[in-house]
């Protein structure tokens, strides 16, 4: 008889979006006529801008020719986005297209990373963050994981620990928090992984929407990261590909993990990895990610960019007028609330949800420091952000 993994057991925190998706079919039955706004979701709210639009399409019909038909494509990326890629992004830093690797995913990237490590390293993990880095931890089996309390008086900025960690993941602009590290946050990261010779995961998904200028847009603007950290990137909220599925790791040859007694880059083993687990993003969307750097691409992105930004900026505003504290929503699509005095994080939301019909995230979900506040998205438009301010201030 197989025998499950056992790991599965140590997952102790609660999923929460089929619980979310529960009570908002328990409202729609009692409320069926009820217009729901959505704040929850990570999720674009924009359709896809044209100029990515047209660029999929051709490649489609390309694909319809003898000449231009396509199979399997290099598990790592086709060049052609690779160094567009490369010279838009990342050239200026001595980084080169082969140490690009476009994915499905950075969800995919950044816990399948884990994969290159043995289950000894010490896992070091923020609190709150995006709940995969720990479930993953845990499903590989790490035996030691700690988490670093990311607080109001540090701008909920982790600081590095006193003790040792192998591998570290870090989320900037942070999910769910929306506060970005800044230049001195990640060198004293940076100098952290050279002095303990550990590693840096830095999910950087949202980096287009970075407008503080002491916030680097990459790791490696910051001195010594090319030997200790490996960054990823994705065209998910920036691009509008979530329901395309189109991202990228950029790891350095320079980086690199011991295997017994030698010290070896880790590039060849990611490299290895995605050839045999991974068959390539299809054709037609890596055409269309290419198609976000050209100068249609740069502008209709750029626009979205901007009024998911200007959103988080109503919010924040909003809710700081009528009396809640509020952080984030400067350099990210999150805005990061305390609940009032004496709610937890589901009593608002539930609250919320029957009160204003409004859905917000929890931020017990995103672990046990984010209790006490909640995760309002600005993946919406103009007029709904207007009818939920308004419906908060008749609450």
């Amino acid at each position: 008889m197989a025998n499950l993994n056992p790991h599965f057991k140590r997952l102790k925190r609660e999923y929460i979006f089929p619980v979310i998706e529960q009570k908002l079919a328990e409202l729609k039955q009692e409320f069926p006529t009820a217009q729901i706004l959505n704040f929850g979701i990570g999720d674009i709210a924009l359709p896809l801008a044209p100029s990515i639009a047209k660029a999929i399409a051709d490649g489609v019909q390309e694909m319809t020719t003898e000449k231009g038909m396509r199979g399997y494509g290099p598990s790592n990326g086709y060049a052609f986005l690779r160094e567009a890629i490369c010279a838009h992004e990342f050239s200026h830093l001595g980084i080169a297209p082969d140490e690009i690797f476009v994915s499905d995913g950075a969800n995919s990237d950044t816990v399948n990373i884990l994969e290159l490590f043995s289950i000894s390293n010490v896992i070091g993990i923020t609190d709150p963050t995006y709940p995969a880095y720990l479930d993953a931890s845990i499903l590989q089996g790490q035996k030691k994981i700690i988490t670093f309390p990311c607080l109001p008086e540090n701008h909920f900025a982790p600081l590095p620990p006193q003790e040792h960690c192998d591998v570290i993941f870090l989320c900037s602009p942070n999910n769910p928090t929306g506060m970005a590290m800044t230049q001195s946050d990640l060198k004293a990261w940076v100098d952290y992984a050279i002095n303990e010779k550990a590693l840096l995961l830095i999910d950087n998904a949202y980096e287009a929407f970075i407008t503080s200028k002491d916030v680097p847009h990459s790791i490696f603007e910051i001195p010594g990261a090319k030997e200790c950290a490996i960054e990823f990137r994705s065209f998910s909220k920036s691009a509008g590909f979530t329901g395309l599925r189109c991202a990228y790791t950029i790891l350095p040859k320079t980086v690199k993990a011991r295997l017994g007694r030698k010290m070896l880059s880790l590039h060849p083993f990611w490299d290895r990895r995605q050839a045999t687990k991974f068959n390539g993003v299809a054709y037609p969307v890596q055409r269309g990610a290419e198609a976000v750097y050209s100068d249609e691409g740069k502008q209709q992105t750029r626009a979205q960019v901007q009024l998911y930004l200007s959103q988080a900026a109503r919010l924040k505003e909003g809710l700081s007028k009528l009396g809640f504290t509020c952080y984030g929503g400067v350099d990210s699509p999150y805005v990061w609330v305390k609940t009032p005095e004496g709610h937890s994080s589901w009593e608002f939301f539930d609250m919320l949800l029957k009160r204003c019909h409004l859905i917000c995230i929890p931020g017990r979900g995103f672990g046990s420091h984010g209790e006490g506040f909640v995760r309002f998205s600005s993946f919406t438009t103009p007029d709904k952000t207007t009818l939920a301010l308004e419906r908060l201030h008749q609450m």
